[in-house]
């Protein structure tokens, strides 16, 4: 009986938080006799909710924000529901003592649609950088009480600062403003409209440190709607969300770029980019996750990429199966979060 009120709401002590930190995790093993990795563990996919599975795989791999919702003393003031049932399926991910390795995010996902105001559902598969997104500044303000402007577990962990400075059509600068940013936007290169017969099997690539030119300060970046704009880093966070945009909805349909984004999977050094690193910070990042999609613009699948101690595995709903460190790069990367060395 003790066993089954456990797995109903795991418990964790400091002891055990401090020894998830320090990497000592062993293989679990189901009731069904299979083995599992505590925190690299399936999730159902409730009909079409493939887009916060992935989301949520990716934010498990930020040691800070999964030992704030271990501890449930840390939120124990905190009335939402969302905040107590993201820590609920925290703890059931993270459990050593688990009867299987899958999870259900049914409860979460019964919160996040009251929450969202119906914006994400189970049964319409919506995009996990726009769920993301909400995600991250609702729980944010329900851990602050509504107040944006406090600190954070979510701001501790993904938030720095920006200058932006808008451009005349003149070519002159406007006075530069600074604010903060949870997460970066990286612009594709647009896919080849027209190719010959040579190139139909050639899939476009472009390195990360080229898309990063757009926060370098000097490199100007127009919007329909926010006009002529340059971006320069002023503070770097402690785990760096990326976001390739690679989907374009046009008047008659949904639109992707299949172009490969080729990056580095430990040392990716900010440094000696096109980005100057803001000085006096440390500006080296390993990748923790990266979220892919394949398949048709309109549907098609997501799936996280997660490591854990060197290893990498590849996540999609319910299955979970090793991978190679060297596959990570080939997938149509969609998200990813780095973490800073140091």
């Amino acid at each position: 009986l003790d066993d089954v009120k456990y797995n109903l709401n795991p418990i964790y002590s400091r002891e055990d938080i401090r020894e998830l930190g320090e990497g000592r995790l062993e293989w679990a093993k189901s009731l069904e006799g299979q083995r599992f990795l505590p925190g690299t563990v399936g999730l159902n996919n409730i009909k079409a909710t493939d887009y916060v599975n992935v989301a949520l795989q990716a934010l498990g791999r930020v040691p800070p924000l999964r030992d704030f919702f271990l501890d449930t003393a840390n939120y124990k003031e905190c009335s939402s529901q969302l905040v107590a049932r993201y820590g609920e399926l925290v703890r059931k991910m993270w459990n050593r003592r688990a009867y299987k390795g899958q999870v259900s995010p049914h409860e979460l996902m019964q919160s996040v649609l009251k929450d969202s105001g119906g914006r994400f559902k189970v049964d319409v598969q919506a995009d996990p950088m726009q769920f993301l997104v909400w995600f991250l500044n609702t729980l944010h303000l329900q851990l602050t009480g509504g107040k944006p402007k406090r600190r954070s577990v979510i701001t501790r962990c993904f938030q720095g600062e920006m200058e932006v400075v808008a451009v005349g059509r003149d070519g002159a600068d406007g006075p530069p403003k600074r604010g903060p940013f949870l997460m970066l936007s990286l612009d594709l290169p647009p896919a080849p409209v027209f190719q010959d017969e040579m190139e139909k099997n050639i899939i476009p690539q472009v390195p990360l440190f080229v898309l990063l030119r757009k926060y370098d300060g000097a490199q100007v970046h127009e919007h329909v709607r926010h006009g002529r704009r340059k971006f320069r880093l002023t503070r770097l966070p402690r785990y760096l969300i990326l976001h390739e945009q690679r989907f374009n909805r046009n008047n008659f349909f949904m639109e992707k770029n299949p172009t490969i984004v080729t990056f580095p999977i430990r040392n990716l050094e900010l440094r000696d980019s096109p980005l100057p690193a803001p000085p006096g910070q440390p500006s080296k990042y390993d990748l923790v996750a990266s979220v892919s999609h394949e398949g048709k613009p309109e549907g098609g699948a997501y799936k996280a990429h997660i490591s854990h101690q060197d290893t990498w595995y590849e996540v999609q709903d319910l299955a979970v199966r090793e991978e190679l460190a060297q596959m990570v790069p080939l997938a149509e990367s969609y998200i990813q979060i780095f973490a800073q060395q140091g």
